[in-house]
């Protein structure tokens, strides 16, 4: 096989590591540098759609605008500064999503943010990270990795034990179609 320069590569094999997918429209690896627009739950009664991705800086991991998506047409906005990609709970009740903010004397962070879809509520929780990558969400477990890039730190999280800094009420949020 020969690439566009001309030279010959040979044997290349690649290897995905547990936790990682690749997207359905380009065959890449799925991580914060490299995901998809819209996410639907695994019922398919909603979808995180993002809007306006785009690299925080050269080489840096996407952000966005993120909503909430619904059935009838009706989208919440849940933040202009989201990364990604979010995880769905396996049932579709609950969608792990990575939030950037900026903290005085620390830099940009993540935390993350569990939305509840049925009680319409975005529970923002207190420990930060460099780069948060979501690998799985089962019943309150959080798997992930934090750095993903340059020395994977593994993420275990236990959301009942897990400091919450904010709930946000989404129920005054809806926006039309």
């Amino acid at each position: 096989m020969r690439n566009f320069v001309g030279c010959e590569i040979e044997n290349i094999k690649i290897k995905v590591l547990p936790g990682e997918g690749l997207t359905a429209m380009s065959n890449t690896k799925v991580d914060p540098w490299n995901f998809e627009s819209d996410y639907p739950s695994p019922d398919n009664s909603h979808s995180i759609s993002y809007i306006d991705l785009e690299e925080m800086a050269i080489g840096a991991p996407l952000n966005g605008q993120c909503f909430l998506e619904f059935p009838n047409g009706k989208s919440i906005k849940l933040g202009g500064w989201c990364g990604g990609p979010p995880v769905w709970e396996p049932n579709g009740s609950r969608v792990a999503l990575p939030l950037w903010k900026r903290k005085i004397f620390v830099g940009t962070v993540q935390q993350l943010a569990i939305i509840d879809v049925d009680a319409l509520e975005m529970k923002i929780y207190n420990k930060t990270f460099n780069v948060l990558d979501v690998q799985s969400f089962t019943e309150n477990t959080i798997k992930g990795c934090n750095t993903p890039l340059n020395k994977c730190e593994p993420v275990l999280l236990d959301l009942n034990k897990e400091k919450v800094s904010k709930i946000v009420d989404l129920k005054c949020g809806f926006r039309r179609p």
